[in-house]
């Protein structure tokens, strides 16, 4: 836009008139005015997202404040929590009844006292943390498979590989409620046990 030229008119002049006990009035061309305007409506709804953003930045920080000093208040309890007298009474029930290993014994009273102290804001804490690696992952596994059809490791129509790899990302709006034995390699160990088992019949055949 170019510099907004402000131009003098008697208000005698005007249609319509304008009252003014000046002699003269200033005024700018109508175009200008408009421009101005446009101007100043993107400049506030720039400022109404920039707010917004703020808004939306301090939300977290608060957050993640109100996340960590419940992690830190949480922390310090288990400085001078005492396991209650059932956990207590569960640990030497299971330490004397497997008594022959006393390692295993030992570990396996541990457990259950560890299970024992309430830590509900440092579970959750880790079960984000879980979660996002989890989706880290399966976008590291679409990524590799990609690259290897890519170069050729892979020999399969475009179609499929682009099928395997929305597959795997997908995959991550169903791992909040999936259960834990889901993310366990042991069901593909066991697919690919029978794949080759599969194959090496095939060549003994």
């Amino acid at each position: 836009m170019q510099e907004v030229k402000i131009y003098t008119a008697s208000p005698s002049d005007l249609s319509p008139p304008v009252q003014s006990e000046s002699f003269c009035v200033d005024m700018v061309m109508a175009s200008d005015y408009a421009e101005l305007e446009a101007k100043y409506a993107a400049l506030a709804a720039d400022n109404d997202k920039a707010m917004e953003s703020l808004k939306q930045g301090d939300a977290v920080v608060k957050l993640a404040h109100e996340k960590f000093s419940a992690l830190a208040a949480e922390n310090e309890t288990l400085k001078y929590q005492e396991p209650k007298l059932a956990a207590m009474m569960s640990c030497l029930d299971a330490f004397y009844a497997d008594d022959d290993v006393p390692e295993r014994a030992m570990m396996t009273a541990y457990n259950i006292l560890r299970k024992s102290v309430g830590t509900p804001a440092t579970d959750a804490f880790l079960a984000e943390v879980r979660a996002q690696a989890h989706k880290e992952g399966a976008y590291f596994v679409a990524n590799r498979m990609l690259a290897a059809w890519d170069a050729g490791f892979i020999d399969d129509t475009a179609k499929n590989a682009a099928d395997i790899a929305r597959m795997i990302l997908t995959s991550t709006e169903f791992m909040a409620d999936a259960p834990e034995g889901d993310f366990d390699r042991s069901f593909a160990d066991g697919v690919l046990e029978g794949i080759a088992a599969q194959l090496r019949k095939g060549v003994q055949s």
